[in-house]
């Protein structure tokens, strides 16, 4: 089980601040809130602890009793039981239909917008309340081809125009042809962080954390036709 350990932190932000914070004009959707703790109607149960999370215990830190860390462990915890995160839906150009590209040029990969928010969760417990906020904040392609993760700061962006250029983008150097079922076993990857603060003034973060969606590729080289 991994354990992150917070230590006091000066200030606490509101959580109507965090849900106020603002962004790039269509670099985001929506937030996603949901409040648990009694009386709300909702509950920590009420949907399977996400795989991902499952390990991870935040372990609530200070020696000044007003912090009340034990209360603020609690609710940290349920807050992050309450949560889960989107596995990517990752798309291609060329097309995700044929999940196929072409060696030398560019392979553009991205996710849905709506996939791109921050998702909060707002918990009640023994008199203390904590705001959990997750972000995505990066966008990865492992491309499977024996090269580095490709990293972009952010969901990516479709392809529409011919001779336009990605961030989120990849060059296949050789075909696929050779490997093991002739596809790259690749994969997209939404990297998060996640922050929580508490009304008694203690706060932390947790992360990075990371949620994957494996992907076949087929990599061909194109042949050149001569007409006589």
């Amino acid at each position: 089980m991994r354990n992150i350990t917070v230590f006091r932190a000066l200030s606490v932000s509101l959580a109507i601040g965090l849900l106020g914070t603002a962004h790039p004009a269509g670099a985001w959707e929506p937030t996603i809130v949901s409040v648990v703790g009694s009386g709300t109607g909702i509950s920590e149960q009420s949907a399977a602890r996400d795989p991902v999370l499952a390990d991870l215990e935040i372990s609530v830190t200070s020696r000044d009793p007003e912090h009340r860390r034990g209360e603020v462990g609690v609710a940290t915890n349920r807050a992050l039981r309450s949560l889960s995160l989107p596995r990517p839906v990752p798309r291609f150009a060329p097309p995700a239909a044929r999940v196929r590209t072409l060696v030398g040029i560019d392979t553009w990969f991205w996710v849905p917008a709506f996939q791109w928010r921050p998702i909060v969760r707002i918990v009640a417990a023994g008199g203390v309340v904590v705001t959990l906020v997750a972000t995505p904040i990066a966008l990865q392609l492992l491309p499977g081809d024996g090269s580095p993760p490709v990293t972009c700061p952010g969901p990516g962006s479709p392809w529409l125009v011919p001779g336009s250029r990605s961030l989120c983008s990849h060059v296949f150097q050789r075909a696929s042809t050779a490997t093991a079922g002739g596809r790259y076993r690749a994969a997209v990857q939404a990297v998060w962080t996640i922050r929580w603060t508490s009304s008694t003034g203690l706060s932390g973060v947790v992360g990075p954390v990371v949620v994957s969606t494996p992907v076949s590729l087929l990599v061909a080289e194109a042949q050149a036709v001569l007409r006589r």
